[in-house]
C-alpha cells in the first residue's frame, strides 16, 4: 500500500500518512524480533478461550458499548495521566461495557501492544485491537497479544488489501470491525466478509465530528449487518438516535477517558438508556428456549393454558434449570386455580406467572407473596379494570382480545398509542408495560416507538409452526426491538 493513498480511496490525510509511515517502520522491527511464523506457532501451542466479539454485541441486553482505553490522540494530545489498564478495564466491565477497544499505536495514542493482554486478563470481555493495520503480521500479532477482534480502516486500504486482511483475521480467529467515513467506503466495507461495520463520525482530515453522517449511512446498512457508531456520542439521546438509524453498538472512548472515573461515566450513560424488555413466549423445546436467550431475550414464556403452544410441566421442568439465570421464566395461565399455579411455578422454577382471563386483583396479591405476577390486558376495553391490579403486579402485557374479552392468541395488533393513554392513568411507580399481539420482526420497532412501552412479548410472529420458533426470526425480532431503545435524559 502506498502511503500517499490507495485504490478505491482518497489520498490519506497528512496525519494518517505520517502515522502509517511510522507504523511501517515499527512493524518491520517487530517482525524481525518475532516472526509471523513464530507468532502462529505460539498461538497454536497455548490454550486460548475465544470470546466472540460480534456475538457479544448482538446479544447484549443493554446498549452495546465498546468502551475504549485511549491515553492520547493526535488532535487532543494526552487525554489521561492515570492509565492503569487493568483497573480501567475492570471498571468498564463492572459498569456494563459489552466489549473493550484498546489503542496500541505508540507515538500518537501512547498505546502498547501489551495493553491487549492486560485488558483481556483483567476482564471477561472481548477485546478489539484498535490500530492502523495494513499488514497481515499485525493481525497475527493482535491474536498473539490477546485480541479478539481487529479494526480495519477502509480509507487506508484498497479493496484487495481490505479483503485479504479480513480473511487473515478470520484465519487467526479474530472478528473484524471495518471502519468507514463516507458512503463509498461503506459500499466497499459491505463487500468484505467482516463481522461488523463502523461509521466514524470524526472526519480524518479536519477531526471535526458530524453525527449526521451516522444518520445518513445507518439506513444503508443491509438487514443482518451489525453497525457500530463511533465518535461524538455523549448522551443516551445520541445513542437512541443512532439506534433508530440502524446501529446496534457504540464505540466510545474520549468521553470516558476524560472523566475522573471512566467506569462511573459509562454507568451514568447507560442509566440514561432504556432497552426494551423482550419476552419470547410459547416455547416448547429446550433448543428454542436457549436460542431465545442467546438472541438477547430477557424472558421466556411457557403456556400452561389451552393453546397449540401448550407445554407440559414435565417438558419445562426438564430443561428450565439449564437456562441462563438472568433470563426470567414466565408461566402463562388462563383459568387454572391458584393452587395449581403455585404448584407449577414451584415445579418449573418460574420467576413470574402471567394471568389471562377471569382472575381478580386479590388473586395477584396472594400469588405475589411467592412469585412475580404479570397481568394480561385486553386492549382497549380492559384498560379501566386493569388499574386495580397496579399495586400487585410487576408487568402488564397489553394484547388484542381473542375471544370473550380474553387477551392473547389472536395474532392481530391493536392501536399501539393506546399504551401511552394507559400509562398516563397509572401511578408514578407503575408496573412495566409490554405490548403483544401481532408483533413481528418487521413491526416491533415501530410498535415500541409508538407505544413508548417498556418492552414486547411475541409468540406466533417468530414461528414457523405453533410452538416451534424460527431461530432467524427470533434473532431478528430481538435485534430490531433493541433498535427502538430510548435514551432518556437523567432525572
Amino acid at each position: 500500500m502506498a502511503s500517499s493513498g490507495t485504490a478505491g480511496s482518497a489520498p490519506l490525510p497528512t496525519i494518517l500518512d505520517k502515522i502509517v509511515t511510522r507504523r511501517r517502520e515499527q512493524v518491520a522491527v517487530a517482525a524481525r524480533a518475532i516472526s509471523a511464523q513464530r507468532l502462529r506457532t505460539e498461538l497454536r501451542a497455548r490454550p486460548r478461550q475465544p470470546r466472540d466479539f460480534v456475538a457479544a454485541l448482538r446479544q447484549a441486553r443493554r446498549p452495546a458499548i465498546i468502551a475504549e482505553l485511549k491515553r492520547a490522540s493526535p488532535s487532543r494530545g494526552r487525554i489521561r495521566e492515570d492509565f492503569d489498564v487493568a483497573a480501567l478495564a475492570r471498571a468498564y466491565e463492572a459498569a456494563g461495557a459489552t466489549a473493550l477497544s484498546v489503542l496500541t499505536e505508540e507515538d500518537h495514542f501512547e498505546g502498547r501492544l501489551e495493553y491487549l493482554r492486560i485488558a483481556r486478563e483483567a476482564t471477561g470481555l472481548p477485546v478489539l485491537r484498535k490500530d492502523f493495520i495494513f499488514d497481515a503480521y499485525q493481525i497475527w500479532e493482535a491474536a498473539w497479544a490477546g485480541a479478539d477482534a481487529v479494526l480495519l480502516i477502509a480509507a487506508m486500504l484498497d479493496d484487495a488489501h481490505l479483503k485479504t486482511l479480513a480473511r487473515t483475521a478470520k484465519s487467526a480467529g479474530l472478528a473484524t470491525l471495518v471502519e468507514v467515513h463516507d458512503a463509498r467506503e461503506l459500499e466497499r466495507a459491505l463487500s468484505v466478509d467482516a463481522g461488523c461495520v463502523g461509521v466514524n463520525h470524526r472526519d480524518l482530515r479536519t477531526f471535526e465530528v458530524n453525527l449526521d453522517l451516522g444518520r445518513q449511512l445507518g439506513p444503508k446498512l443491509p438487514p443482518g449487518a451489525l453497525g457500530v457508531a463511533e465518535s461524538g456520542l455523549h448522551t443516551g439521546a445520541d445513542l437512541a438516535r443512532m439506534a433508530e438509524a440502524g446501529f446496534q453498538a457504540f464505540l466510545i472512548g474520549e468521553q470516558f477517558m476524560r472523566a475522573p472515573d471512566p467506569g462511573a461515566a459509562l454507568a451514568a450513560l447507560l442509566a440514561q438508556c432504556r432497552l426494551p424488555f423482550l419476552k419470547i413466549c410459547g416455547l416448547t423445546t429446550r433448543e428454542d428456549a436457549l436460542q431465545a436467550c442467546e438472541a438477547g431475550a430477557n424472558a421466556v414464556g411457557f403456556v400452561f393454558a389451552p393453546s397449540p403452544r401448550r407445554a407440559s410441566v414435565d417438558q419445562v421442568r426438564a430443561f428450565a434449570p439449564s437456562l441462563p439465570a438472568d433470563v426470567a421464566r414466565v408461566g402463562v395461565f388462563a383459568g387454572a386455580p391458584l393452587a395449581e399455579i403455585r404448584a407449577i411455578a414451584h415445579a418449573c422454577g418460574l420467576h413470574a406467572v402471567q394471568l389471562h382471563g377471569a382472575y381478580l386483583p386479590g388473586d395477584a396479591q396472594q400469588l405475589a407473596r411467592e412469585v412475580g405476577v404479570w397481568r394480561a390486558v385486553a386492549m382497549p376495553q380492559g384498560m379501566k379494570t386493569a388499574l386495580a391490579w397496579a399495586p400487585f403486579v410487576e408487568r402488564f402485557v397489553l394484547d388484542t382480545p381473542a375471544r370473550d374479552g380474553v387477551s392473547g392468541g389472536s395474532g392481530a395488533t391493536f392501536n399501539w398509542r393506546l399504551a401511552r393513554e394507559f400509562a398516563a392513568q397509572l401511578p408514578d411507580a407503575r408496573p412495566q408495560l409490554l405490548i403483544a399481539g401481532g408483533l413481528t420482526p418487521d413491526n416491533v420497532a415501530a410498535a415500541l416507538r409508538q407505544s413508548l412501552a417498556d418492552g414486547a412479548d411475541v409468540a406466533s410472529g417468530v414461528e414457523f409452526s405453533p410452538g416451534h420458533k424460527s431461530h432467524g426470526k427470533v434473532a431478528t425480532f430481538c435485534r430490531n426491538a433493541r433498535l427502538a431503545f430510548r435514551g432518556d435524559a437523567p432525572a
